[in-house]
């Protein structure tokens, strides 16, 4: 304000130096600021070093710090990962070794079957053979029945032949037992009857009686063949 003022520069001058504690306050405070900022600048510097020192190792252990974590919780991560994928591979066996088993075990099944089946055949067959066999036997013993009662019924009328045989007193009563004789057997069996008779005792055969051999000889062949071939033709079918 008073270098803008119009008023003479003496009146100015005294205007100033007249104030208050003008030397207290423009001319000591000053200098004695001056030396204590002068004393304390140094020391001031060397706390100001301190303490960006601090702040600059406060800020390197924090980053220690936070790489130490990360450090850390990778690990754990790390680990974390390892279990799990241990895990996974225990539950990845553990689901091949189902699998593995439960292939095996259709195979054992499979392969029982089959033998269960192969049986089944056998003994299937095997009844089947039984079945022909019985109705063999049964058809055999029926036959043997047959024969039998045939036998049997011989018997009795060649002993009632035998018991006229002793009653006879002419000629036509000779002839009339030798008709009765001749139906106990048809001509066929007395034929065979007389050609086996001439065999065991070696006799000769005369020319029909050989050709009669060889016709019994052939329809026996052809019987035992045509047998042959139906058990072949039943062991077809059960298969």
């Amino acid at each position: 304000m008073l270098f803008m003022s119009d008023a003479p520069v003496k009146f100015r001058i005294d205007y100033i130096l007249s104030q208050e504690y003008f030397y207290v306050h423009y001319l000591l405070a000053p200098v004695f600021f001056g030396s204590v900022l002068a004393v304390i600048t140094p020391y001031a510097q060397w706390l100001l070093s301190l303490a960006q020192k601090w702040a600059t190792d406060k800020h390197s252990e924090n980053v220690y710090l936070t790489k130490e974590k990360e450090y850390l919780n990778s690990i754990r991560l790390t680990g974390l990962k390892v279990r799990v994928a241990r895990e996974e591979e225990k539950e990845n066996a553990k689901i091949d070794a189902d699998i593995k088993a439960e292939v095996e075990r259709g195979k054992r099944e499979e392969l029982v079957t089959e033998e269960l089946q192969t049986e089944k055949k056998l003994i299937q067959k095997e009844i089947n053979n039984l079945k022909q066999l019985v109705s063999k036997e049964k058809q055999t013993i029926e036959n043997i029945e047959i024969e039998k009662e045939r036998l049997q019924d011989l018997i009795v009328a060649s002993l009632e032949v035998m018991d006229d045989f002793f009653k006879v007193d002419n000629s036509r009563s000779l002839q009339q037992l030798k008709s009765r004789v001749e139906e106990l057997l048809t001509v066929s069996d007395i034929e065979a009857s007389t050609i086996r008779n001439a065999l065991r005792q070696k006799k000769e055969l005369t020319s029909s009686q050989t050709m009669k051999m060889f016709d019994m000889v052939e329809a026996k062949i052809k019987k035992e063949k045509e047998k042959g071939n139906d058990i072949e033709s039943d062991e077809l079918i059960n298969q």
